[in-house]
């Protein structure tokens, strides 16, 4: 799942945009908000995301201001401005600097769903390091994290999070024949595919719930459960609380 910044100072607006479906649907989630560029620059600090979704016009620092500042900084981010009809020149600008893409308000979902596939295009092919991060998570064993096959089995499955992948699928994918890819994967890991690939999905899991930002039926279908009640049990029997229990459990 790839961790969304939304910047946009009215908070009707901004709550809209963080319920449209086009985000799960393409295995993003709205990690973080800020009413302006400050604010912004705030967060980048405390909570880096893959993908930052602006507004242009706004106070205190508008979203060309934002680019400015943050890009020397965090150069791998890619920004998406949100503009309207009559700012296209702040919007080229915005192109200028590096944004990878515009959007006019007011959002809607297909355009939304254009940007995001286009997204998921172009940071797919940053993710060869991902998958160590995910499996720090799961196993101790360094060696076991840094394993070829293991890497690229977990990459894979990452980039098609929001799915109910079978193996028999990712191992086509991957020109493995699908008893060869069970064996490899049992005797690494001591897990059966369906097993590695609910700890890996629970590993995603915890920061959409910890973000406060969505509610357990709705990242269960971002995850690809279509229950939300297997999805909690899953949860509990890995993590070892509930998804409630696991939100609550650093509050002050």
């Amino acid at each position: 799942m790839y961790k969304v910044m939304l910047v946009e100072d009215d908070e009707v607006i901004r709550y809209v945009y963080s319920r449209m479906k086009s985000w799960g649907k393409y295995g993003f989630y709205i990690q973080t908000e800020a009413g302006n560029g400050i604010k912004a620059l705030e967060e980048l600090k405390k909570n880096p995301v893959d993908v930052v979704f602006t507004d242009i016009r706004m106070p205190l620092m508008n979203g060309i201001e934002l680019m400015k500042q943050a890009i020397p900084v965090y150069p791998d981010i890619p920004f998406v401005l949100i503009s309207s009809y009559n700012e296209f020149e702040y919007a080229r600008e915005g192109l200028r600097l590096g944004a990878v893409d515009y959007i006019v308000k007011p959002m809607q979902e297909e355009e939304l769903d254009r940007v995001l596939q286009r997204l998921k295009e172009q940071l797919s092919t940053r993710e060869k390091n991902a998958a160590p991060d995910v499996l720090a998570g799961i196993f101790k064993d360094e060696d076991l994290r840094s394993d070829a096959l293991v890497g690229k089995v977990v990459q894979y499955l990452e980039e098609h999070m929001e799915r109910n992948l079978t193996i028999e699928e990712v191992a086509e994918a991957l020109g493995m024949n699908k008893d060869y890819l069970g064996r490899q994967l049992k005797g690494k890991t001591q897990m059966s595919f369906r097993n590695l690939y609910n700890q890996i999905k629970m590993e995603y899991a915890k920061p959409l719930i910890k973000s406060g930002q969505y509610k357990i039926y709705e990242i269960s279908e971002m995850l690809g459960y279509t229950s939300p009640d297997y999805f909690s049990g899953l949860f509990k029997n890995i993590v070892k609380m509930t998804p409630v229990e696991y939100k609550k459990m650093d509050e002050v």
